[in-house]
């Protein structure tokens, strides 16, 4: 699990692109359409990824030092256990966790204008990217807005919120193709 800063942005880029693909001209029963009762719509995951994204950006101190020339391409790897975790809330992997964050129930009506916001997440995302040292991925620490206790390096938190976008993005296209 290594990547740069350069790959973050490119990850970042990609999720702005499949994410105009995917509900540029869904009209609003398309994207609150569920696959069945208790499953996700297209919109509750969008949802579910802005409150992680927004709850994650404000924790983000964005007191970057001076950004060198050759940043952009260095390794970053995220620790042990942060590493793990990203892993688990990563595209690939099928188990099903549990949250909090959207209300179970047999509707979905939430308004379009949900896809605009998701997409400026990315591109603050992108910001903070195209700003930052390769020290600062290391440096400057964010803690999980859900579990003040856990705190990841702002690297660790760029690759699971990567990661986590990812992955409801793909529920999110089955529930649109269901």
């Amino acid at each position: 699990m290594r990547t740069n800063i350069n790959e973050l942005i490119a990850g970042y880029g990609d999720i702005i692109n499949k994410s105009l693909q995917l509900f540029s001209n869904l009209k609003h029963e398309q994207i609150n359409k569920k696959p069945s009762p208790k499953s996700w719509s297209a919109a509750e995951c969008l949802a579910h990824l802005n409150t992680y994204a927004g709850a994650y950006l404000k924790n983000t101190n964005r007191n970057f030092s001076k950004r060198n020339n050759n940043d952009a391409e260095k390794e970053f790897v995220p620790r042990l256990l942060p590493a793990k975790f990203i892993k688990v809330v990563g595209p690939d992997v099928k188990i099903k966790l549990k949250s909090n964050h959207v209300k179970e129930s047999s509707r979905s009506n939430i308004d379009k204008d949900i896809v605009d916001r998701f997409i400026g997440y990315q591109n603050e995302f992108i910001n903070i990217l195209q700003n930052v040292s390769y020290s600062d991925l290391k440096q400057i620490k964010v803690a999980s807005p859900f579990f003040r206790l856990l705190k990841f390096q702002l690297g660790e938190m760029l690759l699971l919120t990567l990661y986590h976008q990812q992955r409801h993005l793909n529920q999110a296209e089955r529930a649109i193709n269901s």
